[in-house]
């Protein structure tokens, strides 16, 4: 059951989708830039904020509206959010009650000093509010947009929340929606699926506390954060100043409150946390250039978590982190940014956000999953609703290459693998699986979203890289990372990638695992073995393919492995071994998505 939606938006949403594997239009990025004040009230739990969005319009139309996101309105009842839980029979924010939901209220939005008032076209959904402007914003042109907002974090947390005196600060200001190649993707916050955010620079002054601790993105550059900020971030940034929208006034803070500044560039969202509890652990392993301009080595890594985390504490927590940057470093590209911090939130899991994420725990696999977060959709921003498999999907099998690679010659170390394919093996055989191309909340229930946007991505990037190669598949990495690098990415801008730097057409290979539902089994049709005069074994093998779907394929006869790259049904291999072999294995490292692994293995008499 689709939620009511307008037929523009509607369409909007599902353009992407419908459009496959045709040319892009021409790509644009539109300039913003963001000046927060923002003064958050313990007692009453909320957060009085203003800001100035500077925007510039670098399409080649002119724009009536701007469209942006309140998403902490999904976390109250009647949200589109809430409905659509109440639909899969869940009953979380629909029921909190007038002290516990969060929201997001405009208070005054003005441009060139004249009142504007919102528009809410997804009503009563309150994520998506309209801004009229006074004229149209014509190409090349730019508008100031000043809004005052409350805003309070609900007590059931969702990638955000409050407990105490900790605040897990996510989507908690008017976000710009991003206009781009195919209009407004002015998107509600709904259970599947998550975000897509305009690249801008943000300077942000919070007035909390004065005991407060703060972990954020971006970096400290007036203020204390509660821990030490280093010269390697500051180089940075150098920015200082008045407070400029009048919410924040004064030479000095008053007593028992700071003022904390942060600056960021080349982010798409501004996150934070704050609990006075935090403890701190930092690496720093950067080289300082002679110049102010130039700084190398990677970002300054710094953990806040609290006292009873045992696991986080004596820098395990930072040094995870720090592996996870090296690792992905040399398989992507050099971390741009001059820090980031991993902090403890109130909900289990993990968010991230540029320059920071948020866990609830502090296990090396999902530490890994969160830093890998900060190129694939950090980085590399793609649109996390419409093509969840390209950040998800990207990202789990980004986690389980690194602990492949972590684990190898190992003795006893688990199979990071082992649990994805299987997961896919069931809902292959039961013929349960949709296409990956899908948008997020198109998927039949969060099973399916959470395995088609998670699980088997992961499993379908491992075949492209056996099948291109691992030294050519972090060629594609290197180049895919470098060209867009601060830009709106697509699955379609990740395949004319791999396509140049293999030099194949990978068409094929888009169309069975990421846009239909093809389905692949091989099997050992027949085998024989007879020993020849010298000694040595022959052993000749038919394989049969059954299914849409062809990949090449290993089979495996003893210690030799012989790859069959035919497209025909059926195909036959002699093996000459010097021993005789005990069995015939196809796909023997359990690479290629197989809804039938009982008959990969043939023993031989």
């Amino acid at each position: 059951m689709r939620l009511p939606i307008t037929a523009a938006l509607a369409a909007a949403w599902l353009a992407p989708a419908a459009a496959g594997a045709q040319k892009h239009p021409a790509y644009f990025q539109q300039g913003v830039s963001y000046r927060i004040e923002a003064r958050l009230d313990e007692p009453t739990s909320v957060l009085h904020g203003r800001a100035r969005l500077h925007y510039t319009n670098h399409a080649p139309v002119a724009l009536d509206t701007i469209y942006v996101h309140q998403h902490l309105n999904a976390f109250r009842p009647n949200s589109a959010w809430a409905r659509r839980e109440m639909q899969l029979g869940v009953d979380r924010f629909q029921a909190l009650g007038p002290g516990d939901y969060a929201y997001e209220r405009f208070t005054s939005v003005q441009i060139g000093g004249r009142a504007i008032r919102p528009v809410y076209p997804l009503s009563p959904d309150s994520t998506v509010a309209a801004i009229p402007l006074p004229t149209p914003l014509a190409p090349g042109a730019s508008v100031d947009v000043d809004m005052d907002w409350d805003a309070r974090l609900s007590t059931l947390p969702r990638r955000q929340g409050r407990a105490g005196r900790h605040y897990d600060f996510a989507q908690w200001y008017p976000r710009v929606a991003v206009y781009d190649r195919w209009g407004w993707e002015a998107h509600p916050l709904l259970p599947q699926g998550e975000f897509y955010g305009e690249f801008a620079s943000y300077d942000v002054t919070l007035d909390v506390a004065a005991d407060q601790v703060i972990g954020a993105t971006g970096v400290n550059v007036v203020g204390d954060a509660g821990y030490t900020v280093t010269d390697f971030e500051r180089r940075f940034y150098r920015r200082g100043g008045a407070f400029p929208l009048g919410l924040i006034t004064g030479s000095e803070p008053p007593a028992g409150r700071k003022w904390v500044r942060f600056h960021a560039e080349d982010v798409h969202h501004f996150a934070w946390s704050a609990d006075p509890a935090y403890r701190h652990d930092i690496v720093q392993r950067a080289v300082i250039s002679d110049s102010d301009s130039t700084a190398r080595g990677l970002p300054t890594i710094h953990v806040l978590y609290l006292p009873a985390d045992t696991d986080w504490a004596n820098n395990q927590a930072a040094h995870r982190t720090y592996d996870a940057l090296t690792w992905l470093q040399r398989k992507l590209s050099p971390y741009p940014w001059p820090q980031l911090t991993n902090l403890h939130r109130i909900e289990g899991g993990g968010t991230e956000f540029p320059m920071m994420t948020m866990n609830g725990g502090a296990g090396e696999g999902l530490i890994v999953h969160e830093t890998t977060h900060q190129w694939l959709h950090g980085i590399l921003a793609s649109n996390e609703w419409k093509e969840g498999w390209m950040d998800e999907g990207f990202t789990s099998f980004m986690t389980s290459w690194y602990m492949e690679e972590k684990n190898r010659g190992v003795p006893g170390a688990p199979d990071p693998w082992a649990g994805t394919m299987q997961a896919l093996e069931r809902i292959e055989r039961a013929d349960s699986t949709q296409p990956l191309a899908l948008p997020s909340e198109a998927f039949s229930d969060p099973r399916m979203y959470n395995l088609m946007t998670y699980t088997k991505p992961s499993a379908v990037f491992r075949m492209l890289r056996e099948h291109l190669g691992t030294p050519v598949f972090e060629r594609v990495l290197h180049e895919y990372a470098r060209r867009y690098q601060f830009k709106h990415v697509t699955g379609e801008d990740f395949r004319q990638v791999a396509q140049e730097v293999s030099g194949q057409d990978l068409g094929w290979f888009w169309d069975q695992w990421i846009r239909r539902t093809d389905r692949l089994d091989y099997s050992v049709a027949n085998a024989a073995t007879r020993r020849l005069g010298d000694g040595r074994w022959s052993t000749t093998v038919t394989v049969r393919r059954d299914g849409a779907a062809w990949m090449p394929v290993d089979v495996q006869v003893g210690e030799m492995t012989h790859r069959l790259a035919s497209r025909e049904r059926s195909q036959t291999v002699t093996f000459t071994t010097a021993t005789k072999p005990a069995s015939v294995v196809v796909d023997p490292r359990w690479i290629l998505i197989d809804y039938n692994r009982a008959n990969n293995t043939f023993p031989l008499p």
